[in-house]
């Protein structure tokens, strides 16, 4: 009797569900036909952003999608577009929790994928006081007048020789050498860098870091993939993983020595304070003295 009773009572359960989603069915946008367990996954090809215009072309203005266990809106009417990114801003404002964002961005703990609310407001907060101000900028321009000059010598040098210029590598280095001398105080690239080891070092790492942020994985939208894996994704994420963490983790500590040993002697307004040293020096939450090391590397990255 025990048996029967829980059975039927899972039945009439599912049952109401059932009811339930049908009742709400009519209050969902139009779209395309879905497949059991993938919903409209197969639909979208190698220019995903192609297929979502000709969907929104058929269904629209406004198409919903089943992406696997994810439910997606996709438009390309202006007059939503400009709903969603002005008039609702805050509740569309924060990015879905993938498992490159949780593995790369330190469960999210960035600026750029942490999700709308307090720590998101403290950490642009930090950047936007202490990182991205005029006197900041100006204060650094004596180091990007440097990098300029190394990139003439360096272009002249080559040119005279008559050897080929890549000017990707070439403005690629001297775009990234002034973002680092400013964040870490570091010159990657050219005759006064680290060396050209720990710079080949440096710029893989950020390549993988990019692509693996920038992969679509569909393990974030299967979760039968997961168990799975056959290119390997989540494994390949947790390697560049553990290489960022320690780059960061060398680059804290070698600014946490050189603080030691100059006995904080440079406050925040010194020219030649960058912004590692900047963080080093501010408080954390909740009446901690200083801030903690994953928020600080979540910044930095």
């Amino acid at each position: 009797t025990l048996f029967l009773g829980t059975l039927a009572s899972r039945i009439i359960r599912h049952w109401l569900i059932g009811r339930s989603l049908s009742s709400h069915k009519n209050k969902l946008p139009p779209g395309p036909p879905r497949w059991p367990i993938v919903g409209n996954l197969l639909q979208l090809g190698q220019l995903p952003h192609r297929d979502l215009a000709s969907l929104c072309d058929k269904y629209g203005p406004l198409v919903y999608l089943k992406l696997g266990k994810i439910d997606a809106i996709t438009t390309n009417d202006p007059d939503i577009i400009r709903e969603i990114l002005l008039s609702q801003d805050d509740v569309f404002a924060s990015r879905p929790h993938t498992f490159a964002a949780v593995h790369l961005a330190y469960g999210c703990g960035d600026v750029a994928l942490a999700p709308l609310g307090p720590h998101w407001k403290r950490m642009r907060r930090i950047c936007m006081e202490h990182l991205l101000t005029t006197k900041r900028l100006e204060s650094f321009s004596n180091h990007r007048l440097d990098e300029a000059q190394h990139l003439v010598k360096d272009v002249m040098a080559w040119a005279q020789d008559k050897k080929p210029i890549n000017l990707r590598e070439v403005l690629g280095a001297f775009s990234m050498n002034n973002v680092t001398r400013m964040l870490l105080g570091k010159q990657y690239f050219g005759s006064e860098s680290s060396g050209p080891q720990e710079a080949m070092e440096f710029m893989h790492i950020t390549h993988e870091l990019f692509w693996l942020l920038g992969v679509i994985y569909l393990g974030d939208y299967l979760p039968i993939w997961r168990w799975v894996d056959p290119y390997g994704c989540e494994k390949k994420m947790r390697e560049v993983e553990k290489r960022v963490d320690d780059f960061h983790s060398n680059i804290i500590e070698e600014h946490r020595k050189a603080r030691k040993d100059r006995k904080g002697k440079r406050k925040e307004g010194d020219g030649d304070m960058d912004f590692v040293d900047v963080l080093l020096s501010l408080p954390g939450e909740d009446g901690k003295e200083h801030m903690d090391d994953v928020e600080i590397k979540a910044l930095i990255q």
